[in-house]
């Protein structure tokens, strides 16, 4: 009986209120708005990221195409060695080191007997790219075989130096009837522009 009773009333279940569906609606929209503000803010952040990282790309292409020029460079000038490098370097220096080519003239001359009078300098033209050239013109006073050995020196010269031309003058002198020779030199030495 007790069973009928129960099974003959009806059951009521108390429904949710609009207020609770209302704030579940709020807070989902609430979540959405945020989430499109987040999203929004971190795309931003991401094409700037993206840009900063497409231009590091080229650098990197740049440097590498560098890297590999140079690679090319020494393996043409054969350039293994420290020692190799070095001597590249005095023979082309990266300024003009005018004082390191008048003490460089004058330590020949006193090794070959010749006396300087006289050195001049002018900035020249070169044709090579990012090269200068440095014309130099001087005068020395000589025996003419001082003359032949400080030419040959020139040549072994740490630094590149080319003699564009020679004026000699022979001259004799009374005292030890010997031939005395004046000589003007014009050359050339390089060096890297900056």
């Amino acid at each position: 009986m007790l069973e009928q009773n129960v099974q003959d009333q009806p059951i009521y279940v108390e429904g949710s209120s609009n207020k609770s569906a209302l704030v579940g609606v709020f807070l989902l929209l609430l979540i959405v708005v945020g989430y499109v503000f987040y999203t929004k803010g971190l795309a931003a952040e991401v094409s700037g990221m993206n840009a900063d990282i497409s231009s590091k790309n080229i650098q990197i292409e740049q440097s590498k195409a560098k890297v590999a020029e140079m690679t090319q460079a020494e393996s043409e000038l054969d350039l293994s060695s420290e020692v190799k490098k070095t001597e590249l370097l005095k023979s082309v220096p990266s300024d003009v080191n005018q004082d390191q080519v008048i003490r460089d003239l004058i330590d020949m001359a006193k090794a070959h007997d010749i006396k300087l009078n006289s050195i001049g300098f002018g900035k020249g033209a070169s044709s090579k790219e990012g090269v200068g050239s440095l014309r130099i013109n001087a005068s020395f006073e000589g025996n003419y075989s001082d003359l032949v050995s400080f030419l040959e020196s020139l040549e072994q010269s740490a630094r590149v130096l080319i003699v564009d031309s020679i004026n000699v003058q022979l001259g004799k002198t009374d005292l030890l009837d010997s031939t005395r020779a004046t000589f003007s030199l014009s050359m050339q030495a390089f060096y890297l522009k900056k």
